[in-house]
């Protein structure tokens, strides 16, 4: 078996309303559909561009697949996904998620060509039940009030709140939101680099201790791990660290300065589910936890995420949740929708069914939603 074609699908979709974080806000989602090609297989991954992110963009992962990464894959085993890896960075440094994109298809297409799910793969199955985690996005107090109160009227026990504003916002924002939801729902808060000086990020995390904050990711820039490990000495709050780590030589850093009590792993930035899984194995083996971020993809990348939770050991935290409930609505879904149920009170998230990622793509949604022409990459006869 070798892939003999690979197609890139420029795809926005937009959201209901803009996804706002504190370093960027996100009108739509944009996103690279990537299908790939070996005889009667086909399988399908996802490029999120994300430029304050990754530092990718539409226009550099259509060159980046075309020119260089598609080129390298082409004639190759989609099963010896290592030697693919290889190939991929010998022609180009960095391009994570273009190369997550292509990652992500060969495993699709090896789970269908066995008839295997995609965390089987990886493993076989681990964490059997993926409890909802939602993102709770910046925007007026009142509706980030509201959206705390719904999530735990349905059963949710750990919110995942925006901050990484202002002092007195940030202050007030998570004092209300405890309040509104009692003393035994975990508040979780992502600053997204937004507080960025130290002595501010140190102010506003020691007037948030009384509020029993879990942990707060990224309070700083990325680059700046000595005053997260400041941080951690100085305040009684877990320290997470995304941003700041891409790759296993970031997360070493990291663990040698002491900067973090978890990583939080994104398809995305690490470049692939494989590169995941050495990532998250190499943290385990310094006993430091994971956490399985998400870069707001369609229903092909949320795929890949849930099936990384599941089939991980080492992936003990995550954010987790219907994005097709959260974004945009069941009609613009490309793929099979991510559901979730409620189990003896607690809503959980489902892995799609099925061999590789278990995800059926729409194509009249895919064609409804392109900004582009589709690329197609092939052997030169």
């Amino acid at each position: 078996m070798r892939i003999e074609e690979i197609q890139i699908f420029p795809l926005r979709i937009p959201f209901k309303k803009s996804a706002g974080i504190a370093s960027f806000e996100y009108p739509y989602c944009e996103s690279m559909l990537v299908k790939v090609r070996a005889g009667k297989c086909v399988g399908y991954g996802e490029a999120v561009t994300d430029p304050v992110f990754t530092g990718e963009t539409v226009e550099s992962i259509l060159a980046a697949i075309k020119n260089f990464l598609g080129p390298v894959v082409l004639d190759s085993n989609p099963f010896s996904l290592h030697e693919i890896h290889d190939k991929m960075d010998r022609a180009l440094v960095k391009n994570t998620a273009a190369k997550a994109g292509i990652d992500m298809a060969c495993l699709d297409l090896v789970g269908k060509a066995t008839g295997e799910a995609v965390y089987t793969l990886l493993g076989g199955e681990f964490n059997s039940k993926i409890v909802e985690v939602p993102e709770i996005l910046l925007g007026p107090l009142n509706e980030v009030l509201k959206c705390c109160e719904e999530a735990v009227a349905r059963g949710v026990r750990s919110l995942k709140v925006k901050v990484g504003g202002a002092f007195n916002e940030d202050v007030e924002k998570v004092r209300r939101i405890r309040e509104a939801v009692g003393d035994k729902i975990e508040l979780r808060l992502d600053a997204n680099q937004g507080w960025r000086n130290y002595w501010t990020a140190l102010k506003i995390i020691k007037s948030m201790e009384k509020y029993d904050v879990s942990m707060v990711e990224q309070p700083l820039t990325a680059l700046d791990l000595i005053g997260c490990a400041r941080l951690r000495k100085l305040t009684g709050v877990p320290i997470m660290l995304d941003e700041s780590v891409h790759g296993v030589n970031d997360a070493l850093s990291a663990i040698e300065l002491e900067a973090c009590d978890v990583i939080s792993v994104k398809v995305m930035k690490a470049g692939g589910l494989l590169r995941i899984k050495e990532l998250v194995e190499f943290c385990s083996a310094f006993g430091m936890p994971c956490h399985m971020g998400t870069s707001w993809e369609t229903e092909v990348g949320w795929a890949a995420n849930l099936s990384l939770i599941k089939g991980l050991p080492g992936i003990k935290l995550w954010d987790a949740y219907s994005p097709t409930q959260i974004y945009w609505g069941t009609t613009a879904s490309i793929g099979t929708p991510i559901k979730s149920s409620v189990q003896d009170g607690t809503p959980l998230v489902k892995v799609p069914e099925g061999p590789g990622l278990g995800t059926a793509i729409d194509e009249s949604t895919v064609t409804h939603h392109l900004i582009s022409e589709p690329v197609h990459v092939i052997k030169s006869k």
